[in-house]
């Protein structure tokens, strides 16, 4: 078996689910509403964002399909292409709780200034449950753990910073 088509195996059958892409599905997502929150009704802001996680997602999948098939002996086949779809899939499902909120202001449950609260802040905890996840999967010690979710959460929290001083 070539070595791309082991690489793949490992891939469909043992692959953990990916933090990274959920981080930086997260990140875009938090963005994507932090720039918009103001200017936008938030059910259009809800499926810009959802669209652009989607552009994302196809990005990513194609970069993903290209580098295999750059670096493949025997080029790009299908079972490349469901292996990137599926592995990048995360950065489209990993912002869904948060996206949940602002669906429930979309959906007139909650305020809309609440929802977009909501959806920040849960972005930023999940940011923060991501990096320490990632880092005890690599079999960090729970300090270094608790600081890669502290720059994790960062970056969520220079995003809610960011919409409240543009808005």
């Amino acid at each position: 078996m070539s070595e791309a088509r082991e690489q793949e195996a490992g891939r469909s059958t043992g692959r953990a689910w990916s933090s990274a892409g959920a981080i930086y599905g997260t990140i875009a997502s938090m963005a994507v509403v932090a720039g918009g929150a103001q200017h936008t009704a938030i059910g259009r802001l809800l499926v810009v964002t959802v669209m652009t996680l989607a552009i994302f997602w196809l990005a990513h999948v194609y970069a993903n399909a290209l580098a295999h098939h750059l670096t493949a002996a025997d080029g790009l086949d299908w079972s490349a292409v469901r292996s990137a779809m599926a592995e990048e899939w995360p950065l489209v499902t990993g912002p869904l709780p948060a996206l949940g909120l602002l669906a429930l202001g979309a959906l007139d449950v909650l305020p809309d200034d609440l929802a977009i609260s909501l959806m920040l802040w849960c972005g930023v905890a999940q940011l923060l449950v991501w990096g320490i996840t990632f880092a005890r999967r690599q079999r960090w010690g729970w300090p270094m753990a608790l600081t890669a979710g502290a720059v994790n959460a960062t970056f969520g929290i220079v995003i809610v910073v960011l919409e409240v001083l543009i808005h």
